[in-house]
């Protein structure tokens, strides 16, 4: 079930569902479209909110629809900081509060953000080099109003 399911189910309004969260109204908007994801901390009390109908892998998008009811990420694919990284620095990480698994995820979406964007701008550097040279030809509406 889908946070905006449960949330319709339960006869609660967005805002009514965000102070159980201590979360805005825009924000459970986000996460119930889809717009946006939460952060591990916020989907667990989103999961707690919803008595666990709607859990935290869901909000996070770990558990996409698959067969006999299993996540779509393998455990080797959760785990991977725990088994590809030196046990001693995972304990030193630890003691000093530092959280593993979300600064490899963290670092994960960053170098998947960079590479979408590097793609993104090879596909499309044809038309981005027209628009610069029309720009450059013809300037922007809003040239004759700019201070600078």
């Amino acid at each position: 079930m889908n946070l905006r399911e449960w949330r319709k189910k339960a006869e609660l309004s967005s805002r009514e569902l965000g102070e159980r969260c201590g979360l805005s109204e825009a924000a459970i908007r986000h996460y119930e479209t889809g717009a946006r994801r939460p952060r591990p901390a916020i989907a667990k009390r989103l999961e707690a909110a919803t008595n666990g109908e709607v859990t935290a892998a869901e909000l996070l998008g770990v558990a996409a629809a698959a067969p006999s009811g299993k996540s779509g990420v393998s455990e080797e694919t959760t785990r991977f900081v725990h088994t590809q990284l030196d046990p001693a620095l995972l304990k030193e990480a630890a003691s000093y509060g530092l959280d593993a698994d979300e600064i490899a995820r963290s670092a994960v979406e960053r170098a998947v953000k960079a590479e979408r964007m590097k793609r993104f701008s090879e596909e499309n550097r044809e038309a981005i080099e027209s628009w610069n040279d029309l720009v450059e030809r013809e300037g922007l509406w809003s040239d004759g109003y700019r201070a600078f």
